[in-house]
């Protein structure tokens, strides 16, 4: 779908030969490598048809998660991603060698970025690398999140930049959510009120997976602040009979009626959709904005 190839990062993910063949036909030439099995098929591939390309090597930062076994964790330790370096730096069919760094998404407080590197990388892998992949996590304002840290989060992410461009390294970000979310809206229609409830004819499991995925609450364009002596709080629901289809548990709101329309914001972020009690896929509308 992307028309310039090579713009594209591919993430590789138990990679065959086949399947790096049909990768490669396509103009991508830039990998995302996850492990040394990857990298191997891979690299057997490029040598065997000496095609040049620039590879990613994806490395493990610590993170400091409440809870464990829920997220896998992507990546090779740095000791590993240092040696690899060193045993593929001189290789003729890889261009450019990079390091790709990703923690989660709405990341508030893991922003050490330079420090990390510091102490992860030798002197010897600064010296062959290219670029540094800081990933994304930027966080969106929700009901659930603040962005009042962007400032702080903004101020590392320069001084990682500006202490790798001291080394001749590029710094490539991937603000992901930062941008999805706040582009699209979420506009739905109340079919339904009844005890402080609102029911919407949509549902989470076709258009809003994140907010269970993540537990990210998307605003109302309109609500009340929870102290307004104005309004009621209602819980607003989808049209399904799942016991887990809320849009929001508590929200505020002056006097809905049936037939009006809630609007969802921050609502563009991981928004597929499932065929769940045969739901279907939500229109898109796009409209320009100036």
């Amino acid at each position: 779908m992307i028309k310039d190839k090579d713009k594209i990062f591919f993430f590789s993910q138990a990679l065959s030969q086949d399947e790096i063949s049909r990768i490669i036909k396509k103009h991508v030439k830039n990998f995302v490598i996850d492990n040394e099995t990857d990298l191997k098929e891979l690299i057997d591939f490029i040598s065997k048809e000496k095609i040049k390309v620039n590879i990613c090597l994806r490395m493990k930062i610590q993170e400091h998660r409440i809870g464990s076994g829920k997220y896998f964790i992507y990546g090779m330790p740095a000791r590993k991603v240092n040696k690899i370096i060193s045993e593929i730096k001189n290789n003729p069919f890889i261009d450019k060698i990079g390091i790709h760094i990703h923690r989660k998404s709405q990341n508030t407080s893991e922003w050490s970025i330079k420090a990390e590197l510091e102490d992860s990388l030798t002197q010897d892998s600064l010296n062959r690398i290219s670029l540094v992949n800081i990933g994304g996590g930027l966080p969106v304002e929700y009901k659930s999140y603040s962005s009042d840290v962007l400032p702080y989060i903004f101020s590392k992410i320069k001084e990682a930049r500006e202490w790798l461009a001291k080394h001749n390294i590029k710094t490539y970000l991937e603000p992901g959510r930062f941008i999805a979310a706040p582009s699209v809206r979420l506009q739905a229609k109340i079919i339904q009120i009844y005890d402080s409830i609102i029911v919407l004819n949509c549902s989470l499991y076709n258009c809003a997976l994140d907010t269970l995925l993540t537990n990210t609450k998307m605003l109302i364009d309109g609500e009340l602040p929870d102290n307004s002596v104005e309004g009621q709080f209602y819980l607003i629901k989808g049209n399904t009979p799942t016991r887990d289809d809320i849009f929001r548990y508590k929200v505020k709101l002056k006097a809905p009626k049936v037939g009006g329309i809630i609007t969802f914001l921050n609502a563009g972020a991981y928004n597929y959709t499932t065929d769940f009690c045969s739901l279907q896929k939500l229109k898109t509308e796009v409209v320009e904005e100036f």
